[in-house]
């Protein structure tokens, strides 16, 4: 993975956050979101969830993915259930890079 796109989060005028993903598969055909990031006083308002699924519509059209990866740190249960509310399914029950790795898989 070397081309990663880095993109904003707005609520209107106001920055809330950042994301990065990768627009190139891995050598297993996953492309990553390797991160998304909400500041905290914006946190708690959905801006997070909106801009995931915003990114992975975005990923699912201009890529033509079938599958993303997304990881996050075992303590963080907030990303972990958001991540799960939106179709993203656990690898494995051990830990990569000391991180929670999770799967959609786009039809």
């Amino acid at each position: 993975m070397t081309d990663f796109q880095p993109m904003a989060i707005y609520y209107d005028s106001d920055l809330v956050g950042f994301a990065v993903y990768s627009d190139q598969a891995d050598h297993e055909d996953n492309y990553w979101l390797l991160a998304l990031m909400v500041d905290t006083k914006y946190q708690g308002r959905g801006y997070g969830r909106e801009a995931l699924r915003k990114l992975i519509d975005l990923m699912k059209e201009s890529l033509d993915c079938k599958r993303i990866m997304i990881g996050h740190r075992p303590e963080n249960s907030i990303a972990g259930n958001l991540y799960e509310s939106l179709g993203f399914q656990r690898v494995s029950e051990g830990l990569i890079d000391g991180e929670v790795v999770r799967l959609l898989r786009c039809k």
